[in-house]
């Protein structure tokens, strides 16, 4: 696989990126609701708790420092996508409206994503008029189903999910020359670290699992260790900012990594206004950090800079009931400053089409290559089920001897019984 090249220009491309991005932010009132027909949100969980920490960090002691458990949504994090629904109730006032049944829920089958999810559900559809289920709690909540799959099957929400192909992509993503430049540009930090943190190996990814933890830790109020100085903060932080970069550096890591999602999204879209009756004005996935970098990667609109906790991407189908629906797409990367700004999609323009704007046919000539047609295949997944380990093949050898050892048991009695026939016979009769 050739990839260097397209890496290198990629690579480049992301280290002057992320200090442009700022320059536009949206206001809740450019949302025209006169035009709007359907609302997609995919967001990251809120704040949560480390989800592992290294051998020498004095934060290690889950009980004492990490009450929630690990890898769990705070207290903070509660909040933050609390209020993440009340911004989204402000900005979408006029166009959605009270009834659960217009919104559709997809999840990662992560504790803090369910949770997530559901306060900003909380606050985005407090219960009204007959979804008052009963005079106390009932006044203030009211339940939504959320669908989930195991994180092995989640292809569409779970970065890590199980694709054998998408792995070995990512293992030569990590070999290839761009990325093993940096490596080396990083080696003397990496050592460092590794030498303060009680690892035997630190690599690019061990790295940026390493500054998570501190970065949580910081913003908790713990002070960092004597070694962590703002140097090293800095380049750690630094490090992993790259690594969502090369998580989502080809386009075949992007079709693997995203494809379902934006397959799903698509169909969304294309089946919105084909359907009779559709009620559903939002659709919501709840999700990881990795997955919105990956899907703003594969739209050439990220920004190189680790998705923050709650951060959101905001995808509105506007018709002007003469012209194509079209397509807008915005980032909310700090939830507290409630200023998304826009994703601009001009991949998207360029093809065939000399409004400015992206109409939802542009958008799919945008993102077909994407699209997978049986993902489980092209990751190679199916022999996984064809592949059984030693022990299922033991047990699979005993349950059949078994078997056969009950049918010829059964088979001898029954023989048997005809042999001997019944034990007592007619005595003969004397004439």
């Amino acid at each position: 696989m050739k990839i260097s090249s397209f890496i290198t220009i990629l690579f480049t491309w992301s280290l002057y990126w992320p200090s442009t991005m700022n320059v536009y932010c949206a206001n809740i009132n450019d949302v025209d609701v006169n035009t709007l027909k359907l609302v997609i949100l995919i967001h990251r969980h809120g704040d949560r708790t480390p989800i592992e920490t290294y051998p020498r960090d004095p934060y290690r002691d889950g009980s004492k420092y990490w009450p929630d458990g690990w890898g769990q949504l705070t207290s903070n994090g509660k909040n933050r996508m609390y209020n993440l629904g009340l911004y989204l109730s402000k900005r979408y006032s006029n166009f959605l409206g009270q009834t659960p049944h217009e919104v559709s829920i997809r999840s990662s089958a992560s504790d803090r994503c369910l949770e997530s999810v559901e306060l900003i559900l909380a606050a985005l559809y407090p219960p009204v008029g007959r979804w008052k289920w009963n005079d106390n709690f009932g006044q203030k909540w009211q339940p939504f189903p959320i669908q989930t799959v195991p994180h092995e099957n989640d292809g569409m929400l779970y970065p890590e999910s199980k694709c054998r192909k998408a792995e070995q992509i990512e293992a030569d993503i990590y070999k290839s020359e761009p990325v093993l430049k940096y490596y080396n540009q990083m080696k003397s930090t990496l050592l460092y670290v590794q030498d303060n943190t009680g690892y035997e190996n630190v690599d690019l990814i061990k790295a940026e699992e390493i500054f998570d933890s501190l970065l949580i830790e910081k913003m908790n109020g713990y002070k960092l260790p004597a070694w962590v100085d703002s140097n090293v903060f800095a380049k750690l932080k630094d490090i992993a900012d790259k690594t969502f970069i090369f998580a989502g550096m080809t386009r075949e890591i992007q079709r693997f990594r995203t494809g379902l999602l934006l397959s799903n999204i698509w169909q969304h879209i294309s089946n919105h206004e084909s359907v009779d009756n559709d009620e559903r004005r939002l659709y919501i996935y709840s999700t990881h950090d990795n997955q919105l970098s990956v899907f703003m990667s594969a739209l050439n609109n990220f920004n190189g800079l680790s998705p923050p906790f709650g951060s959101s991407i905001m995808i509105e189908i506007h018709q002007n009931h003469t012209n194509e629906p079209f397509v807008k797409m915005f980032y909310l990367n700090e939830t507290e400053k409630e200023k998304p700004y826009p994703l601009e999609l001009n991949d998207c323009i360029r093809i065939g089409s000399n409004q400015d704007h992206c109409t939802i046919s542009n958008f799919y000539e945008t993102i077909k290559d994407l699209l997978p047609n049986n993902w489980d295949v092209e990751c190679q997944n199916q022999s996984q089920s064809t592949e059984a380990d030693p022990l299922s093949i033991y047990l699979l050898l005993v349950t059949i001897s078994l078997t056969i050892s009950v049918m010829l048991f059964f088979i001898y009695l029954i023989l048997n019984h005809r042999r001997y026939g019944s034990s007592y016979r007619l005595l003969p009769i004397n004439s």
